[in-house]
């Protein structure tokens, strides 16, 4: 496969994890959903930095603003800087296990919930519960699987 033509992988990859959000939960189990778009938007930041960005990031950011139904721009400024971070360090983070990945796919997560949190009270939109927490929590628990299905799916398609 021509490796300028496999680009389109990244973007329906993230496609797919923007529906992900869009799957039915019921109320006591919405909260423990994990964000699979801010992973996979982690991957590939991660996996290609020359490719995926801070405007990727501000994307997904409107996305996921668009299929929530907040304010548009809540989540933007969050992976906007979680993803600065990453491209200033992806070099050492690769070379992290995947345990010490996952804590800093947390702190990402932490960071970026916690600016969203932010933006939230400065608008009075209603504010997200504690509950959410645990739902990063679920989030970093799958960071290893999505590593491994994204990983295994730019190799197959080779995305470079």
């Amino acid at each position: 496969m021509n490796k300028a033509h496999a680009r389109w992988v990244i973007y329906l990859t993230l496609g797919f994890a923007l529906v992900w959000m869009l799957l039915p939960f019921s109320i006591e189990w919405r909260s423990l959903r994990p964000d699979i778009a801010s992973l996979a938007l982690f991957y590939w930041v991660l996996a290609l930095p020359h490719r995926v960005g801070i405007t990727t990031a501000f994307a997904v950011g409107i996305a996921q603003d668009l299929i929530e139904g907040a304010p548009l721009g809540l989540s933007s400024p969050g992976l906007m800087l979680a993803t600065l971070l990453l491209l200033l360090s992806y070099q050492r983070i690769r070379q992290y296990d995947l345990l010490q990945q996952s804590l800093v796919v947390l702190v990402l997560l932490l960071l970026s919930a916690g600016i969203e949190q932010w933006l939230r009270n400065g608008v009075n939109v209603p504010v997200m519960p504690l509950e959410a927490l645990v739902g990063l929590l679920c989030s970093t628990m799958c960071w290893i699987p999505v590593r491994a299905i994204l990983r295994q799916s730019r190799r197959y398609y080779e995305v470079y």
